[in-house]
């Protein structure tokens, strides 16, 4: 297992972080978050950015048929836009979306769409309460159609999705559809770091055949792994930036004529910081690494155990990436929490990543699960 990226990891994480710098600093964020105070519900997407990215190949440098980066590149495009808060869907669109069109297959159109930035796929995971099992269903409908009921919730971009993959349980096997927005009856919501989510609701709605993309718990399992692992790696990056921007405050903010950096228990705690960073960097990768090995045909570990090795990783996001955060916030002191000052975006991006599918503890139910078997 060898973490050094190639020349065409390093060629994309370069292509990326340029075009997040010139369309994500501090000034121009702000600006999107007061645009979107004065209209709707105050979610924030930088579609500008998103088309940079997108226009520039950095979507379709992911898939099979043509970069093909594969689950690797996905987490460190993901990690990049954590280091920038950027408000672009790099995980809903991508690995909720190109990337399972991708692998399932059926729906080129939109694929090729999805991959140039033209329609913006996403994935609708959760469910009202958490259930062990899928509640939303799908049954046989006229002339091959297939009818869907059920609810969705907190899905990612929902609200601006062009297509959403909808889990639901067909003929006791649970399956994945592909449904238009449009079908759907569609809440936005305002959460915690400004990025759209919806709550979705299914009363009735007919897809045509062609809508069902895969069938299995095979499946959707890989599909949760990915946007876990995803998540995992934006957080990778939003604590590695707080940690850097601490470094900076602290050794140029000065008391009794000394940075504040010099004084040990400051010290201590930026390097607790850091190394609870690296460490859920290295968990990420090490959880993409081993899914896009098995996507490619290797065989290093078994479905269960990469399962298990995401699950570390977004453990790691939630239980770690806190730590760091507030390391950051009262290291900083009270500029801190000044919403003119960029931390804060950090703090609330990492919050909300840390609650999206599956806090810590969630993750420790099925690490847990895992060892038991």
């Amino acid at each position: 297992m060898d973490f050094q990226l190639t020349e065409d990891q390093r060629a994309l994480v370069d292509l990326v972080d340029q075009i997040l710098a010139d369309h994500c600093g501090n000034e121009r964020l702000a600006e999107l978050e007061k645009e979107a105070r004065g209209s709707g519900i105050g979610s924030v997407h930088d579609a500008r950015a998103w088309r940079a990215l997108a226009g520039a190949g950095a979507v379709s440098a992911l898939l099979p048929d043509d970069g093909d980066l594969g689950i690797m590149g996905l987490a460190l495009l993901a990690e990049a836009a954590g280091r920038h808060t950027a408000y672009v869907p790099v995980v809903a669109a991508i690995a909720l979306g190109a990337l399972p069109l991708a692998r399932f297959g059926g729906a080129a159109d939109l694929l090729a769409d999805a991959a140039s930035g033209a329609k913006l796929v996403t994935a609708a995971l959760e469910e009202p309460g958490e259930p062990d099992s899928l509640i939303t269903t799908a049954r046989r409908g006229e002339d091959g159609a297939f009818v869907l009921d059920g609810a969705k919730v907190m899905v990612p971009y929902g609200d601006l999705a062009d297509a959403i993959l909808v889990p639901a349980v067909l003929d006791d096997v649970p399956a994945l559809f592909v449904v238009p927005r449009s079908a759907l009856t569609v809440t936005p919501l305002l959460a915690t770091g400004r990025q759209p989510y919806a709550d979705l609701d299914l009363d009735a709605v007919t897809v045509p055949a062609e809508a069902l993309l895969a069938r299995g718990t095979e499946a959707l399992d890989w599909l949760r792994d990915l946007g876990t692992v995803a998540y995992a790696a934006e957080a990778s990056g939003v604590c590695a930036e707080a940690v850097a921007m601490t470094a900076r405050y602290t050794s140029t903010r000065k008391q009794f004529g000394e940075p504040i950096a010099s004084f040990q228990a400051v010290a201590q705690r930026a390097a607790d910081a850091f190394i609870s960073a690296e460490a859920l960097r290295l968990c990420v990768l090490h959880a993409a690494w081993l899914m896009d090995d098995a996507a490619r045909g290797g065989h290093s570990a078994s479905a269960a155990d990469v399962s298990a090795d995401v699950a570390i990783a977004k453990f790691h996001a939630g239980d770690a990436g806190s730590r760091v955060l507030h390391a950051a916030q009262h290291l900083h002191g009270g500029i801190g929490v000044d919403t003119d000052y960029p931390l804060h975006r950090y703090f609330v991006r990492g919050q909300q990543i840390e609650q999206t599918l599956g806090t810590a503890t969630r993750q420790l139910l099925r690490i847990g699960a895992h060892l038991a078997e």
